[in-house]
């Protein structure tokens, strides 16, 4: 059984910025990691919080895999897009940079489109793109990762989870944020599986042989399944090619694998976007006119066995709403684990309530 720690969001950032300022990020770098890993254990995504990617990123950071202080740059503006090279630093604080100039770029054209290369690992995709709502804008961003997933039809790995995220503003009845891997479900719900000692439900993944598999260390082995057989495998390639063909970054196997040699760059690509409502409509009309599709949505009578129609991100808002109250819960051996890892660097210890 799986005893949980509790800890406020607070508390969790001062950790984590504590932690990586510790392992030797730049502050802007340790602010920007520390604030995207905590955002991603508040939604209730420890598959992308500090649960399982902070030794990871610790580990990158010492042995020179990732550049603890990056000279993030533009390397080429022309009307609607850019190309920004992330030097080899944190995919959180390289997405966020490239997020303010898609966003910038957004103000003067009604869109921005901007081409990352020379990045790494980002966290939850929803993180980035969502800061373009604070700007009444559309939020788009996907991102290349390491081979998990065969060619549909294929047994070998080929192309990452390959994420796709949209953020669009609403009105009264809230932000609609659909984020979603291109397989039936992102890497880190496998390790975290792993981490916890849970087993998975059949239809994630396959173990070496190609077998069905519920043992997440033998699907570690094996290959993550697309979405939906060839759809998934085809929204996969199309991630793969805005975010590594299209940016100049590196696709496939030539991505280094996150938890491999952490003294190599992984050299990823990103593809962001932010498209700007008022070029369209005024805001307040285009927040109303989605209240009205919500509330559409929501009349729809209920199928048997459902209590509610959700919208995109509606889970995670209500899980952030109930971490922000009760505090976010923590694997009691991961509070262990990354209490070594903050006593060997000289952090303090992160700060939980005991287990009721």
């Amino acid at each position: 059984m799986v005893v949980y720690h509790r800890v406020t969001q607070e508390e969790l950032y001062r950790f984590a910025y504590e932690v990586f300022r510790a392992a030797g990020a730049s502050e802007a770098a340790a602010k920007a990691i520390a604030y995207n890993l905590t955002q991603g254990e508040l939604h209730g995504m420890g598959s992308h919080g500090v649960s399982r990617l902070m030794p990871v990123y610790v580990e990158r950071l010492r042995n020179g895999g990732t550049n603890p202080d990056p000279q993030i740059k533009v390397l080429q503006r022309r009307k609607s897009t850019a190309i920004v090279d992330g030097d080899g630093g944190a995919g959180a604080q390289v997405a966020l940079f490239a997020m303010g100039v898609a966003i910038d770029i957004a103000r003067e054209e009604g869109t921005g489109w901007v081409a990352v290369r020379n990045s790494s690992h980002f966290g939850a995709a929803f993180i980035t793109a969502r800061e373009a709502l604070k700007h009444d804008m559309i939020g788009v961003a996907t991102t290349a990762s390491i081979p998990l997933q065969p060619p549909y039809g294929g047994r070998a790995r080929a192309l990452g989870t390959n994420p796709l995220c949209w953020c669009i503003p609403g009105g009264k009845q809230g932000d609609v944020i659909f984020d979603m891997a291109t397989t039936v479900v992102a890497k880190g719900k496998l390790l975290l599986a792993i981490m916890e000692g849970k087993p998975i439900p059949e239809g994630w993944a396959l173990d070496e042989e190609g077998r069905p598999t519920t043992d997440p260390v033998a699907a570690d082995k094996g290959v993550m399944l697309p979405l939906g057989g060839p759809k998934g495998y085809g929204l996969a390639m199309i991630a793969e090619i805005f975010s590594s063909i299209l940016t100049g970054a590196e696709f496939g196997p030539r991505i280094n694998n996150l938890y491999g040699d952490t003294s190599l760059p992984q050299k990823l690509g990103h593809f962001l976007g932010a498209i700007d409502v008022a070029a369209f409509m005024p805001p307040e009309r285009f927040r109303a006119r989605m209240d009205e599709l919500i509330e559409f949505l929501r009349s729809i009578p209920l199928a048997p066995g459902h209590k509610e129609i959700l919208i995109p991100g509606e889970l995670e808002r209500r899980k952030a709403e109930e971490y922000s109250r009760e505090g976010i819960p923590i694997a009691e051996d991961v509070v262990a684990s990354h209490n070594k890892i903050a006593a060997d660097l000289g952090v303090r210890p992160l700060q939980t309530q005991p287990p009721h």
